[in-house]
């Protein structure tokens, strides 16, 4: 099965978007992985060989989508685990959804919560451009790759590239915004 079929791929933010009520997380520097129940997947459909210890607080009855991530700085080390099974004690699985839960994506993480023993996603409520682009200058500033913005508005997971889930990354070569 190809997991990238199954998982949200994320637009770019643009400069007409107003994010104001959006829901702002960090936009993790890792490698995309999809937990059925079972074991991970990649976005490709390869099979992670994570070890028990780091599966072992999994849901064995709820998908999850999300990142296996090692810590800002550390892709090569996230890649490794993903690529090798070389998982250390740094690597983390990033939650950020459970596809068959339902309602907003602050319920489906409220689920996680409840149900999943690792690391759902912080989020805030953003207030507008100035703070989005405030807060990812921060983040950059400390080491993060950027942000992600999602609407809170639909119910449902949406396995398809989508304008509801944005990243936002500033590049010294982009337009400003």
């Amino acid at each position: 099965m190809i997991y990238e079929k199954q998982m949200t791929l994320y637009g770019d933010i643009r400069e007409s978007t107003d994010p104001t009520g959006w829901l702002v997380s960090e936009k993790f520097d890792g490698c995309r992985a999809y937990w059925d129940g079972l074991q991970f997947w990649t976005r490709g459909g390869n099979p992670i060989a994570a070890p028990k210890w780091f599966t072992r607080e999994l849901p064995i009855d709820q998908h999850l989508d999300g990142e296996i991530w090692a810590g800002r700085g550390n892709f090569t080390e996230a890649r490794c685990a993903v690529q090798y099974g070389s998982f250390t004690a740094s690597c983390k699985f990033m939650i950020f959804d459970a596809p068959q839960a339902r309602g907003t994506w602050s319920k489906r993480m409220a689920t996680v919560k409840t149900t999943a023993k690792s690391q759902p996603v912080e989020f805030y409520k953003c207030t507008g451009r100035d703070d989005l682009f405030q807060e990812m200058f921060k983040m950059q500033s400390a080491g993060g790759e950027g942000l992600v913005i999602r609407r809170d508005d639909f119910d449902g997971y949406e396995a398809k590239r989508t304008r509801k889930t944005l990243k936002v990354k500033y590049a010294p070569s982009a337009e400003s915004y």
